[in-house]
């Protein structure tokens, strides 16, 4: 619970908090990677944000007898977090 739920959790929310403070951030592909700034690349910092949030949600108040029932509900918001910065980030760099 520990380990998974703040542990993992800690690394894409750290990252993305980084990447709020220096205004970049980086993602990763199959390809390469691309760099971002603005914009763009503050929208892809409140996504790994996100997951981090999702990651804690999961795995430590979801195995938490008095914070499980509260879980569905704020995974199911960090998951609209997540699709709307993404989408948001996938339209910057496209136009």
């Amino acid at each position: 619970m520990w380990l998974a739920g703040v542990g993992m959790a800690l690394i894409p929310l750290g990252y993305g908090v980084r990447c709020l403070l220096i205004g970049q951030a980086r993602l990763l592909g199959s390809r390469g990677h691309l760099d971002l700034v603005g914009p763009a690349a503050t929208a892809l910092a409140i996504a790994y944000i996100a997951v981090g949030a999702f990651i804690h949600f999961h795995y430590f108040w979801g195995l938490h007898s008095r914070l499980l029932r509260l879980s569905p509900t704020l995974k199911f918001i960090t998951v609209l977090v997540f699709l709307g910065s993404f989408g948001y980030t996938m339209y910057r760099i496209i136009t």
